[in-house]
């Protein structure tokens, strides 16, 4: 599945078509969320568009960047799921996460593993739907993804 399936889905239906995506995992697979990123000609079309629009004055305000190295997982481990967020983009302790970012994923409901840029949450498998939910929450308040259409998915093989 990639991101071109969610172009006109709310955030509701894809928070609860991931449910029962989450619901549906195997023992050995897995799913990777991240903030779809862009070509350099798209993003000069968009801008093109903004500043030839008038109604740019009158859109609700535009959702926090994108942080697009950032990505969660979701995969299941022994009855429960187990999510992760990988704010570490090198893998190496450099994050493109703000503390700012840090602090709101944990109010999200993540937790912090120590002073690494990585967080995890575990919710039973019957909780699929609350799990969709934060996936959901932490790609839109703070990743940056303006719709499920910018959500780029992708599966174990």
């Amino acid at each position: 599945m990639d991101s071109t399936d969610a172009t006109d889905e709310t955030w509701e239906a894809w928070s609860a078509r991931v449910a029962r995506e989450l619901e549906q995992l195997g023992p050995d697979d897995w799913v990777t969320f991240v903030v779809h990123v862009d070509s350099a000609a798209a993003v000069a079309e968009e801008r093109r568009e903004a500043r030839r629009g008038w109604r740019r004055a009158f859109a609700p305000p535009p959702p926090p960047p994108s942080v697009p190295d950032v990505f969660l997982q979701a995969r299941p481990i022994e009855g429960t799921l187990a999510l992760e967020c990988i704010g570490d983009a090198e893998f190496e302790g450099i994050t493109d996460l703000t503390a700012r970012q840090l602090e709101t994923l944990a109010a999200l409901g993540w937790e912090r593993d120590g002073d690494d840029p990585h967080l995890s949450a575990t919710f039973d498998v019957s909780e699929a739907a609350d799990a969709a939910d934060l996936v959901a929450a932490s790609l839109r308040g703070v990743l940056g993804a303006e719709s499920p259409g910018r959500v780029d998915l992708r599966r174990s093989p």
